[in-house]
């Protein structure tokens, strides 16, 4: 497609909210040419903290803002309470909250701070305690008439989206794992290695709730002329669980095998799109992310946990049952364990590819 008009169509593309619907054909035209992660090392990063910068925050920060109002025609969606909050200087948190009954509170934070520490693109989700102005004490359920005062919410969960325009191939719909196929290093596409590696992440958490309307295809910011698309995991608030796709240590742990095949390494995976099932990983793939995870020290996986408050979350699980058979309380080390052990399958095999 002539450069002069892709430019003329992202001209026309929202730079914020709202996604731009385009044709089938240009949809797959930027996805062939689209990148998934940047070079980064891990070893180098705070996952306690996460990436800091414009509307983001450090673990447990306090966060000023006032109760939007609910908007019938801009709902926010979803099943998971939450509710809009406008900061001083303007700026419109989307706030998860009610962590006792909502594990996204959680899952959000440690699935994108993980894909962030690897490289891979992703919003910035931060762990905050939300002094709220004006507010009902729970907004999702709250009506015009609830009474108002401040409160406050922790642990909260707020989003920072990645900066760019949207482009869906249909309203709410982006792109699907079977679309990584598509992409095509020599049209300026990510490699296999990438995108394998990407799919290899998602079965690794248990990104189990993978329709489209979960995954992002932007054009960033800085690159007017959309060369290098980003496509994304934009809604991880279901990984390291299974059934149901909600955070769980007894969920993750209870589908200790991540591979069906590890000689020919299939994965054993399924998840909400019955398109993709059961991938099978490249070498190059493995070894990437292997070697991306392998990076990454017992105390950062320990902070990856703690940044995402699943200290908060251990409290409201089910007790750890031990070798011996007694039960004792569930810790944030438990996490860690199984995080290595898990990641061990990665690094403790060889793909034929």
């Amino acid at each position: 497609m002539p450069i002069l008009l892709i430019s003329l169509l992202l001209a026309a593309l929202p730079s914020l909210a709202y996604a731009k619907v385009v044709s089938n054909e240009m949809f797959l035209d930027h996805v062939r040419r689209a990148q998934v992660r940047v070079a980064v090392d891990p070893s180098t990063l705070d996952l306690r903290n996460g990436p800091q910068g414009p509307g983001t925050y450090p673990l447990g920060a306090e966060v000023g803002c006032k109760y939007e109002e609910k908007d019938s025609l801009h709902p926010l969606g979803g099943h998971s309470p939450k509710f809009p909050c406008v900061t001083p200087d303007g700026r419109r948190l989307k706030v998860k909250y009610k962590g006792e009954a909502n594990p996204e509170v959680y899952g959000e934070v440690v699935g994108a701070r993980l894909l962030w520490a690897l490289g891979f693109y992703a919003d910035s989700m931060s762990s905050v305690k939300i002094m709220c102005e004006n507010c009902p004490a729970d907004p999702w359920t709250a009506t015009a008439s609830s009474p108002r005062n401040k409160r406050a919410f922790e642990p909260a969960t707020v989003q920072e989206r990645l900066k760019g325009a949207e482009i869906e191939r249909a309203a709410g719909e982006a792109w699907t794992f079977g679309d990584l196929d598509l992409v095509n290093p020599e049209l300026g596409g990510a490699s296999r290695a990438d995108t394998d590696a990407l799919k290899l992440l998602a079965a690794f958490m248990n990104h189990g709730d993978n329709t489209a309307n979960q995954q992002r295809l932007v054009c960033l910011e800085g690159d007017p002329e959309c060369k290098s698309p980003a496509m994304y995991i934009t809604d991880v608030g279901g990984v390291f669980g299974g059934k149901g796709y909600f955070t769980s240590y007894k969920h993750w742990t209870r589908r200790p095998k991540l591979w069906k095949d590890s000689a020919r390494c299939v994965l054993d995976f399924s998840g909400t799109d019955n398109k993709y099932k059961d991938p099978v990983i490249s070498e190059g793939g493995r070894k990437l992310l292997a070697d991306l995870l392998g990076k990454l020290s017992e105390s950062q996986v320990k902070d990856l946990f703690l940044g995402a408050r699943f200290d908060h979350l251990a409290r409201r699980e089910p007790p750890f049952i031990g070798a011996n058979g007694k039960s004792r309380p569930l810790t944030v080390d438990d996490w860690v364990k199984a995080f290595i052990e898990r990641r061990s399958q990665i690094t403790g095999v060889r793909c034929p590819q």
